[in-house]
């Protein structure tokens, strides 16, 4: 009974041990798979990207007037001609370099000084006989001118005399009473009245009474 045991134990453990193994292989299975299904998918996407490049190569070539057309009109390619071949090393040593493309670089001259004598000097330009009309304008612009400062006299002398009068005027107020002066006579006028000669002798009666008063 326990050999018997014992055996049923090992064969379970294999039993386990092949169904783990087989599930291992079954996920290296499948994930290959994946890895080739990936590749034809991407062979797939070129094999359409170069179905597409021929579609276009095709209805390029299909329309070569058009495409000479542009080449004659913004292009401009050519085949190369035999003129374009060098024959050798020695040729190659001969071909000139690139030109350049502005022009050659040209030094400005050099500029001298010299001395001038009182012959070579230019003659001093004789005046322009004046114009009778300017003569004229220029004697019309003096009366003008004169007759403005006339004016001026007239306007600067007129408020001259205002101010003389005004100064009159403020002379003749200055002799006038000022106001505060007339309210405090009138304050003293009211002062000597209530204080006239019967009111002083009350008054010295009570001082003297209240002096006796105070002696007893």
């Amino acid at each position: 009974m326990i050999a018997v045991k014992r055996l049923q134990s090992l064969i379970w453990i294999l039993l386990v041990a092949l169904g783990a193994l087989g599930a291992y292989l079954v996920s290296l299975k499948v994930a290959t798979e994946r890895n080739e299904l990936m590749k034809v998918q991407a062979q797939i996407a070129r094999a359409r990207a170069d179905i597409r490049y021929l579609e276009t190569e095709f209805s390029a070539r299909a329309s070569m007037r058009q495409l000479e057309r542009w080449n004659q009109h913004d292009f401009m390619y050519a085949t190369p001609t035999t003129q374009q071949y060098l024959g050798g090393e020695r040729a190659l040593a001969n071909l000139d370099g690139i030109q350049p493309n502005g022009p050659d670089y040209v030094a400005p001259p050099v500029m001298v000084a010299m001395v001038e004598t009182p012959a070579d000097l230019p003659s001093a330009p004789q005046p322009a006989p004046a114009s009778p009309a300017a003569t004229q304008i220029r004697s019309d612009i003096a009366v003008i001118r004169e007759a403005h400062a006339a004016d001026n006299v007239d306007a600067v002398a007129r408020p001259a005399a205002r101010s003389a009068a005004e100064k009159a005027k403020e002379d003749s107020d200055m002799s006038k009473p000022n106001p505060v002066a007339r309210r405090a006579e009138r304050m003293a006028m009211l002062d000597a009245k209530l204080l006239d000669d019967s009111t002083m002798g009350d008054i010295s009666t009570k001082a003297a009474r209240e002096r006796r008063k105070g002696a007893r």
